[in-house]
């Protein structure tokens, strides 16, 4: 078991098989979570499929230990991660009657995260909070990030709150099972680091395979730290590239494209024809589109405006490029009026649906 670097303030660790094998004993020896009357309880939040593979696993450490976890279950997939899914797990930890002597785990990929994160930190009674991430894009932001979003209706992240997980437990033995759709979550991420600040990353996602980078813990700390040095520089570059994924995601609802599908298509159109045709072997091995399908630039375009229209601020903060005096990129945050942001988006809504 491997400890991860990955600037916060709670545990990170990573390696093979580590969260069927450590954390009930992290549970009781650091959390410090000791028998009272009744017994200390222990919920596992989770969807159906992941549950469906991996709760017997999770559940038995605990069995060992006589204690008997209560599972959750919820549809956290984009279009129900919303604070209904959230009310739901407070109502049964309510139920249920956790504490501050109990422990909640979140396992599942960032739709489930965000969803029990957000209501472990809503819930006033306080339990211990272990995350495991079970899909790439999981273990390289959602399970490390400081504040968890959900949606409302066709709008993405309209609510958020601090997170408080005390510990991430990352096992790479989760990965081959992620549907295919699903690893652009992670992919979309590391093409948005590699970009902005560590172009070797771009490199690592050719010793992606369907179960792992060959050196999960290096893999993870070079992730890390690529997102610690945008976030000491500016926190706004990590919005690179959202505002045309959430006029995709929210124009269908959050169904025909992933988040990352969204995002790594936004990305290609939001780049210099340079940096586009090195990209675009890369897009093809992981699988990613570099053109809209399925809708109008048109309509992606209106759906922009009306994201727009609802920021009350004159004007908007959006990532670009531009050349400094050696000629090289460098990446700017751009305060424009919404009318001259919308030029820009334009232009870059051409790039993947050139014909409207």
């Amino acid at each position: 078991m491997d400890r991860l670097d990955c600037n916060r303030n709670f545990d990170c660790f990573a390696g093979a098989g580590i969260s069927a094998d450590f954390a009930a004993g992290y549970m009781l020896e650091v959390l410090q979570k000791e028998e009272k009357t009744g017994g200390i309880k222990v919920a596992i939040i989770s969807d159906r499929q992941v549950a469906g593979y991996y709760y017997n696993k999770i559940e038995n450490q605990f069995v060992l230990r006589d204690i008997k976890p209560y599972l959750i279950m919820i549809d956290a997939q984009d279009g129900n991660k919303d604070l209904k899914t959230v009310s739901q797990i407070i109502a049964d930890l309510t139920e249920f009657e956790f504490g501050s002597s109990d422990c909640v785990i979140a396992l599942g990929g960032g739709g489930v995260i965000d969803c029990t994160s957000m209501a472990v930190s809503l819930y006033t009674g306080k339990p211990g909070y272990i995350v495991i991430p079970t899909t790439l894009g999981a273990m390289i932001d959602s399970a490390v990030s400081l504040e968890s979003f959900v949606n409302s209706g066709k709008h993405k992240d309209t609510a958020s709150v601090s997170n408080c997980q005390n510990a991430v437990f990352i096992d790479p033995e989760f990965l081959p099972t992620v549907p295919a759709k699903f690893r652009s979550n992670g992919y979309a991420q590391i093409i948005r680091y590699g970009l902005l600040a560590n172009p070797a990353l771009l490199t690592d996602l050719s010793t992606i395979t369907d179960s792992a980078p060959h050196d999960m813990r290096l893999f993870l700390n070079r992730v890390y730290a690529a997102r610690a040095a945008l976030e000491r520089k500016n926190p706004m570059l990590l919005t690179f590239g959202n505002e045309i994924a959430a006029a995709i995601e929210g124009y269908f609802r959050f169904m025909n494209y992933s988040e990352g599908e969204a995002l790594a298509i936004s990305l290609y159109a939001s780049l210099p024809e340079k940096i586009r045709s090195v990209l675009v072997p890369i897009y093809s091995k992981l699988g990613l589109s570099i053109k809209l399908e399925g809708v109008s630039g048109s309509m992606i375009r209106k759906a922009l405006e009306e994201n727009l229209s609802r920021n009350k601020d004159k004007t908007v903060s959006v990532v670009d490029y531009d050349k400094n005096a050696e000629g090289k990129l460098e990446w700017v945050i751009r305060n424009i009026e919404k009318t001259e942001a919308m030029k820009l988006f334009e232009r870059r809504i051409a790039v993947i649906s050139p014909n409207n």
